[in-house]
């Protein structure tokens, strides 16, 4: 295997807590270039709890992603069906220099594989094209996914990987209500204390 197929292959898990956003659509055509949110309409499948996610973010790697599904969910048998979806992707991007960060990523996909686990359904997907915001209008432009990746997403995953991240809390004393959710899960999950700097309760 070389260097760049072993690279294209490799897939990172990505924790709950760096996904604070994430929408499916279905696609019927991955030939545009250009895409007006009329057009794109409401995402079939959204996630902006992970608590309550009907899709969850499994892995990533430079050629597309991988989700779990709740199979329940009335937007899924229409995706499950869909050769192509196009997918929305808002990750914590935390660093020592940028702490409250974020990744926008929005992606046009083909289907690959459904499979169904227990009771969830695992989808994955091939990165066709990845978009950019219009400077001008209210469109996503699209540019090839198929021969690089998507880059910044694949530098993200590198950092991921490599632990480049601050979790969330450890970048700063401070409080980022933005990202309030994310912050709550790491005090609780490092055993419920309060981070370094934090003021002590006044008596």
């Amino acid at each position: 295997m070389t260097a760049d197929n072993r690279r294209a292959d490799f897939r990172i898990g990505v924790p709950a807590h760096y996904v604070r956003q994430m929408a499916a659509w279905t696609c019927a055509d991955l030939a545009p270039l250009r895409l007006g949110l009329a057009r794109l309409g409401s995402p079939l499948l959204l996630q902006s709890k992970r608590e309550e996610a009907a899709v969850r973010l499994l892995d990533i790697s430079i050629q597309g992603l991988g989700l779990s599904i709740d199979p329940s969910h009335p937007g899924v048998e229409a995706l499950v069906k869909a050769e192509a979806c196009h997918i929305y992707l808002k990750l914590w991007d935390p660093s020592v220099d940028q702490p409250y960060g974020v990744l926008s990523v929005f992606t046009s996909n083909r289907i690959v594989r459904v499979v169904r686990r227990e009771d969830r359904l695992l989808l994955g997907t091939r990165f066709v094209r990845f978009a950019v915001g219009s400077r001008l209008e209210k469109e996503l432009e699209f540019l090839d996914a198929q021969v690089c990746g998507v880059t910044a997403l694949a530098h993200w995953c590198d950092n991921l990987s490599r632990g480049e991240f601050a979790n969330p809390g450890e970048a700063r004393t401070g409080l980022d209500l933005d990202n309030l959710l994310a912050e709550l899960s790491y005090v609780l999950s490092s055993g419920g204390g309060a981070g370094p700097g934090a003021n002590e309760d006044l008596k």
